[in-house]
């Protein structure tokens, strides 16, 4: 195998390890996360809300930590727990309990998040998993640039040529088209 066909296959072949968890990041960052802020500056007017949030704010990193790892942990067990329940078949049940736990779960955590940003960073295992972290979906946005737009110049191929039934859907492709544009992260 000539060097430019392995190294080819090995570039397509990482792109196509790096495509789920960059749809896992797309996801993550513009449903649950997105939508924990929107709900939470939805909430954040209430006057309750504001003083426990600035309270939050005054905690020292030690307690800081804690009490934002446990919205993390009970996240985590709520999605081994709904794994478990759908190897049981019961799909309903851990769908909402996926949903609901781990939905309320990440509001809580986002929420404490803001708050204790400071605290968190001055601690220094936080501070180097959260520029890991930052760096990781940095890199997983370049390499998947090509993907996206790629996807994206399909779209619009797709619904510049479309046929009898293509035309039916070249609205809902344009949409898609600008929507995935408007959505991605610049990285």
């Amino acid at each position: 195998m000539s060097i430019t066909l392995h190294r080819t296959a090995t570039s397509r072949g990482l792109d196509l390890l790096l495509l789920v968890p960059a749809l896992l990041l797309v996801v993550t960052e513009h449903v649950l996360w997105a939508g924990s802020r929107a709900t939470l500056r939805g909430i954040a007017g209430l006057a309750t809300v504001r003083a426990a949030h600035l309270w939050l704010g005054l905690l020292p990193p030690y307690a800081a930590v804690p009490l934002f790892l446990v919205p993390e942990l009970c996240s985590h067990g709520a999605g081994l727990w709904a794994t478990v329940l759908l190897a049981r078949g019961h799909v309903v049940t851990a769908t909402v309990l996926a949903v609901l736990v781990k939905g309320v779960a990440t509001l809580v955590l986002v929420w404490i998040y803001q708050a204790c940003e400071p605290a968190l960073l001055r601690v220094g295992w936080f501070a180097r998993a959260h520029n890991a972290v930052l760096i990781a979906r940095r890199w997983i946005l370049r390499r998947v640039v090509p993907l996206r737009e790629a996807a994206l110049s399909r779209l619009r191929a797709s619904a510049a040529r479309a046929g009898w039934l293509g035309r039916r859907f070249t609205h809902l492709r344009m949409r898609l088209a600008v929507g995935l544009d408007n959505a991605w992260p610049k990285a």
